[in-house]
């Protein structure tokens, strides 16, 4: 039998989308409980408790006689379970990140990037290096390989800092489903540099491998988490 959610996790996830919509950024206050009971017709009981919700997942603090405010650091915590692009993470905890493309390039696959996602002979591979910061603090660092053909503009006219997921779709294809992979690593020399980070830190490497309804292989992702602002969650059941 399926659950569903409790009141006050449904108010949870309005006040997230409420903080995108409002484009609230950390430090700005939330509407006050008053308001927001007004806002969402429900009682004061279930508002708390959405809040407090908001604060253990740390998305907002609260100051005594002060209201609630978004938090100054992104602290995210995911159900693994749940297909979204970065953007949207970022989006729905009302954090936004600046995304520095470091590379686009188009090339002909290896054996192991052709075998990934199924590609017919002749067919190139677009490779897309990507880093978001928060105050000039690294995030994530991500490199995504998809196929040539499924872009059919030029590389050098395609606004490559948002939301890979929705150009994608613009273009025809839906990412459906997802299978991934996420352990815990430290990057490489190279990778550091790139990223201006220390190599000691631990990262949440998420590789992933997106195909749309019919199966087909659209996009492999490796996305570096950082350790310290990111983490997964996912439900164990018994059989």
């Amino acid at each position: 039998m399926r659950r569903h959610p409790t009141l006050a996790v449904q108010v949870r996830d309005r006040l997230r989308a409420l903080i995108a919509e409002r484009g609230l950024r950390p430090g700005d206050r939330l509407p006050s409980e008053n308001e927001l009971i007004a806002l969402f017709e429900v009682g004061r009981t279930s508002i708390r408790e959405a809040l407090k919700l908001l604060e253990q997942e740390g998305v907002i603090q609260a100051r005594h006689g002060d209201g609630r405010y978004l938090t100054s650091q992104p602290s995210l915590d995911r159900p693994l379970t749940r297909l979204e692009g970065v953007t949207e993470m970022l989006a729905s905890r009302g954090h936004t990140a600046d995304n520095t493309v470091l590379d686009i390039t188009a090339a002909e696959p290896d054996r192991h990037q052709r075998e990934l996602l199924q590609l017919p002979p002749g067919e190139a591979v677009v490779r897309l290096e990507r880093l978001r910061r928060h105050e000039d603090d690294a995030l994530l660092y991500s490199v995504d390989l998809f196929p040539r053909s499924l872009i059919a503009r030029p590389l050098d006219e395609v606004d490559w800092t948002g939301s890979l997921f929705r150009l994608l779709a613009e273009h025809g294809h839906n990412v459906a489903y997802a299978v991934a992979q996420v352990r815990a690593v430290t990057l490489d020399e190279t990778q550091a540099e790139r990223v201006a980070s220390p190599r000691d830190g631990a990262w949440l490497l998420l590789v992933q491998t997106h195909h749309d309804s019919a199966g087909r292989p659209l996009l492999y992702s490796e996305d570096y988490h950082r350790g310290t602002d990111f983490s997964f969650h996912l439900v164990r059941r018994r059989d």
